[in-house]
């Protein structure tokens, strides 16, 4: 078949399937937009195969029918997902690192959940005033005159969790995003980098250092009276840090698991941590500390390329 009409015709059938994502996600009440992970693809596909000059009809005929059959928001959430396709589809084609087509798939995520959540959340249907007031009337219940003994004001810690699980939001969206496509496209024949071993993933010692001061002092500041500002920004310290340091405690025991016990235990790991959260968080956070810091990966990968594992 000629180029140019294989070209048509994969824009053609691109465009056709985001026509009836749009279809479907009108008649079921935005169902689609609850999976909006999937809605780059066809954008990915036909962006890594032919380009993003080329990439710009398609695109453009995607953004008409999403004008004419979807709704404000769904106009919104299709055309994201289009320009998210085609930058990614475009990062495929010019051969980028997986770390940085996961970067580019992240900040869109994250900037765009920003968007429906914070900036404009009144027109996508949000009141975070509200939902943070149920939230804490909730606790108040739960925790009875318990309440008054915490170190922080709760509607404070309430609203600081709100923004962070809007982060995180974004931030696993950007991750489906990222690996649904790499996913497809390695089916579809693409020539993909190959992911680096949990292994080889380290950082820089200092980062160590600095997330364990940063974690620990703003441990010590929420526990002493404090104005609301500071008490605000050391929680942000304080659970960045934190998630910081369990990702590192978290990939030391899967990579110490896979070779001590020739096994996968991450689900064993989110298991343990949900039965014995208030152990599990501290000693994983900790974990992650030595990771960091020492040389043990450096050790446990040189025991392994001499045969040793134990």
């Amino acid at each position: 078949m000629n180029n140019n009409v294989r070209k048509i015709t994969d824009g053609a059938m691109m465009t056709a399937v985001v026509g009836l994502l749009v279809f479907i996600n009108r008649q079921f009440f935005g169902i689609a937009e609850m999976f909006v992970w999937i809605l780059p693809l066809p954008m990915v596909f036909f962006t890594a195969k032919y380009g993003w000059k080329d990439g710009l009809l398609p695109l453009t005929a995607m953004i008409l029918l999403t004008l004419l059959l979807g709704n404000p928001q769904s106009i919104y959430y299709f055309i994201v997902t289009a320009f998210t396709g085609l930058i990614y589809g475009e990062g495929v084609r010019r051969k980028w690192t997986l770390r940085k087509l996961m970067i580019v798939s992240l900040v869109i995520s994250i900037i765009s959940n920003l968007v429906t959540t914070v900036l404009f959340a009144s027109f996508f249907g949000y009141d975070i005033a509200k939902e943070a007031q149920t939230m804490q009337q909730l606790f108040e219940q739960a925790m009875g005159s318990s309440v008054t003994a915490l170190p922080i004001d709760l509607s404070k810690m309430i609203k600081v969790a709100m923004v962070f699980s809007i982060l995180f939001i974004g931030v696993m969206e950007g991750t489906l995003v990222h690996m649904t496509s790499r996913l497809m496209l390695t089916r579809l024949g693409f020539d993909i980098p190959k992911a680096k071993p949990l292994s080889q993933i380290d950082a820089p010692k200092w980062t160590g250092y600095v997330a364990i001061v940063c974690w620990a002092g703003a441990e010590y500041f929420l526990r002493t009276p404090q104005n609301e500002t500071l008490q605000v920004v050391m929680m942000f310290v304080n659970i960045i840090a934190n998630i910081y340091l369990l990702y590192y405690g978290y990939l030391g025991a899967v990579v110490l698991g896979a070779v001590k016990l020739n096994k996968n235990i991450s689900l064993y790991l989110v298991l343990l941590s949900i039965i014995f959260l208030n152990i599990a968080i501290p000693a994983l956070s900790l974990f992650g500390f030595l990771y960091i810091t020492t040389n043990w990966r450096e050790d446990l990968l040189r025991r392994i390329s001499n045969g040793q594992t134990k």
